[in-house]
């Protein structure tokens, strides 16, 4: 199984902050269309309009779109590292990318749940950050391997190729299936009801070793072992924790995966460009979450590769491939 991914269709769209301008669906469906109006954040599944990256979006065909996005330059998350983007924003856009159009395109309702099996992107490690405003981004998406259920989709793959003005500065896909909430009640049993609680949280590592700006985002409390963590997830973070999910949310165990490799090899230097995972399961609330990270072989010069993994009560939930540049002398 995988993480899964919800968007509640009770919470009524009331805030002007917690909308984005994108093109009408009814309208999008046509290709050349370009008619814009405001996006519910549930589309997205986002509650706050600050980590809501896609801004638009417009089918180009039976399986091809056209979406723009914007990666922030002062979120408090999401901010570039030594003029590099953060290296969570790629992986971010897709997902958000591949919800919008589920819901919009392929009439998947609100309050369906999303299966992530896997999320890869490769993003160019010569890219930086310029400027004082946002990155303005366009995005070619593909969808293939799509399975339609009673007109709506129940599973498909997303490849997407991310572009600033015309060059190429990442690439990715991810794996989505789709379940209704009376099969997802089943599926879940008495877990569903299952949340976040605030409590005594571990002892974190120290930030910079993990390249976290403030304790509350670092996600990794020493387990004794070099190269061992236990998952630690700040009571009410806007950015880590969903109050609506019923587990740990793929983003946090993304994260946890990256700052645990950043760890590991204990350079301030290793942002990913390569970032791979591969979900099992999901992570349940209250239970502790063994994140463990090793070196592995790198497949080109100049690069390190390290292979982080998460399990709970003995099973698999996750495991992440990363590669970054080696810092020059």
């Amino acid at each position: 199984m995988s993480d899964t991914l919800q968007a509640s269709s009770t919470v009524p769209v009331t805030s002007r902050r917690r909308m984005q301008h994108v093109q009408n669906p009814s309208a999008a469906s046509r290709p050349g269309s370009d008619t814009s109006a405001p996006i519910p954040h549930e589309f997205l599944h986002r509650p706050l309009v600050e980590d809501i990256l896609i801004t638009s979006w417009r089918r180009l065909g039976q399986d091809r779109f056209s979406v723009t996005a914007q990666w922030p330059h002062d979120h408090l998350y999401f901010a570039p590292h030594d003029s590099r983007p953060h290296p969570m924003l790629a992986g971010e856009t897709i997902r958000q990318a591949g919800l919008l159009l589920c819901h919009t395109e392929f009439g998947v309702p609100l309050g369906h749940h999303f299966i992530l099996h896997d999320l890869v992107y490769t993003a160019d490690p010569a890219h930086r950050v310029s400027g004082n405003g946002p990155t303005q981004l366009s995005i070619d998406v593909v969808c293939s391997q799509t399975r339609m259920r009673a007109g709506m989709l129940s599973s498909s793959r997303f490849d997407m190729t991310i572009r600033k003005d015309g060059r190429v500065v990442a690439t990715g896909h991810s794996h989505v299936s789709v379940t209704s909430p009376a099969v997802y009640r089943r599926v879940r049993g008495e877990r569903i009801t299952a949340r976040h609680v605030p409590g005594p949280l571990p002892t974190p590592v120290p930030p910079g070793l993990t390249g976290s700006a403030a304790e509350r985002d670092v996600l990794l409390s020493p387990a004794g072992q070099p190269g061992r963590w236990l998952l630690r997830i700040a009571p009410g973070h806007p950015t880590v924790v969903n109050p609506a999910n019923d587990h740990v949310p793929g983003l946090s165990l993304l994260d946890a995966a990256q700052q645990a490799a950043r760890a590991l090899t204990g350079s301030s230097s290793f942002l990913p460009h390569a970032f791979g995972t591969e979900f099992h399961r999901y992570a349940e609330h209250g239970r502790p979450c063994l994140i463990e990270a090793r070196r592995k072989v790198p497949t080109a010069t100049g690069t390190t590769t390290v292979l982080v993994t998460g399990t709970q009560d003995g099973e698999p939930v996750f495991a992440s491939v990363l590669t970054a540049m080696d810092a020059r002398d």
